[in-house]
């Protein structure tokens, strides 16, 4: 596990876990892993909460679970209750896929539907630093929003839900299990297309539904965290800040929905309400040919992941949005070819340490300078995202480079 990374565990009977663990408390989860000859860091997590539970709160000993006091000995799930964990934060399961995103949206009902909107007692964004809680994020777009296409599909889907619902304000939780079950449609239905070699655009997107293979515990982890992540970090997320409510996630962080939260009962926490922002109903409303493609809506084999006007948007309503990130990717296109990835990283720590020094008081957020690891997985991220849209591109067998420039600044503003 990447010390920085976000973990997200399963809890049983259901409940997910988001943690981020500074790295001097995962390096002990590691070593009491080890010890303990523990499956994964997740069973030290765990093991942890039963036996505090036990100890200071139940009374009752975890021996009669099948643990000791020690943690030594712990009961494995079954296939079938590990199966029956799995179904259920699935929303839908392979026989239910009806009534999913087919790549269809009817601007013009679109249109009418948003000009009944209104944008009365709106959730502010916070500054991305704010969002995320230190300095690694200010002013770009965060590091595990790694891609626009889930961006592009998320919005999509968000308008044909509102499109059905003849409404401009859909439940954020309904979105998030429609978007992520279409997500997953979507992508079993490229797997099995004409283009799965040709583009790579799978980074993002929730992993493929492991059930047609052998039982793996591993694999279904590994599809419940990106199932998860997609849902927090692309389609978007209610935050807790003090007493506010707050929005995170790349459709709010990018300026392309509007949340508001909406009281139903007294007893019940406000929930959130999305609706598209101007700028996100004209994402949307620029035509995607291979997310056209995939649902049989075009016959003609795309060209490139995204259009010249989608391209075009992304340079004009986007990255204005993020200032170091916008400026930082101004100072790459002077360039007509980049050598190798140590370049982008030398460029990125020098001018991300003059940006934090004109803008903030460092030591209010911290830690800095940023680490070694930060540095590279940002500044690929952003190489990255210019790639998606074919402004730069490289060798696929160069891991480094070079990298050559195919669009200039005025092409695209």
């Amino acid at each position: 596990m990447d010390k920085n990374d976000k973990s997200t565990f399963k809890l049983n009977p259901g409940s997910m876990l988001n943690l981020f663990l500074e790295s001097n408390l995962l390096e002990q989860i590691k070593q009491i892993q080890k010890n303990e000859n523990l499956k994964d860091e997740s069973e030290v997590v765990i093991r942890a909460i039963q036996y505090y539970y036990e100890k200071n709160i139940s009374g009752d000993s975890l021996e009669s679970e099948g643990i000791n006091n020690k943690g030594k000995s712990f009961q494995s799930l079954s296939a079938k209750q590990y199966d029956d964990v799995v179904q259920s934060i699935m929303q839908y399961d392979d026989e239910k896929l009806e009534g999913l995103f087919d790549g269809n949206v009817d601007i013009g009902k679109l249109e009418k539907i948003l000009a009944g909107k209104n944008f009365f007692n709106l959730i502010k964004k916070l500054p991305q630093h704010q969002i995320y809680n230190n300095i690694h994020s200010a002013g770009m777009i965060y590091r595990f929003q790694t891609k626009i296409l889930p961006v592009k599909f998320s919005l999509m889907c968000l308008a044909k839900l509102m499109i059905e619902q003849d409404s401009p304000w859909i439940d954020l939780n309904e979105f998030k299990n429609y978007t992520l079950s279409s997500a997953k449609l979507f992508i079993k239905t490229f797997d099995s297309s004409s283009i799965r070699t040709k583009f790579k655009v799978k980074t993002g997107f929730p992993s493929p539904n492991p059930y047609d293979s052998k039982f793996d515990q591993d694999q279904y982890l590994s599809y419940i965290r990106s199932s998860k992540r997609f849902t927090e970090d692309f389609v978007g997320r209610k935050l807790k800040k003090r007493l506010d409510v707050q929005m995170g996630g790349a459709c709010f962080e990018m300026g392309l929905i509007k949340a508001k939260t909406i009281v139903t009962n007294e007893k019940d926490p406000a929930r959130l309400r999305i609706t598209l922002s101007d700028n996100g109903k004209e994402f949307v409303s620029y035509k995607n040919d291979l997310i056209g493609f995939i649902y049989g809506n075009n016959q003609d084999i795309p060209e490139s992941i995204f259009s010249q006007q989608e391209t075009e948007f992304y340079f004009r309503k986007i990255l204005p949005e993020f200032k170091f990130e916008n400026d930082f990717v101004e100072y790459l296109m002077e360039h007509k070819q980049i050598t190798h990835t140590r370049e982008i990283k030398d460029w990125f720590e020098e001018k991300f340490d003059n940006f934090c020094k004109s803008n903030f008081s460092l030591g209010d957020i911290g830690p800095y300078p940023l680490q070694e690891h930060i540095v590279r997985i940002y500044s690929n991220t952003i190489m990255g995202r210019l790639m998606e849209f074919g402004v730069f591109t490289k060798d696929p067998k160069s891991r480094s480079g070079p990298y050559t420039r195919k669009k200039t600044l005025s092409d695209l503003r």
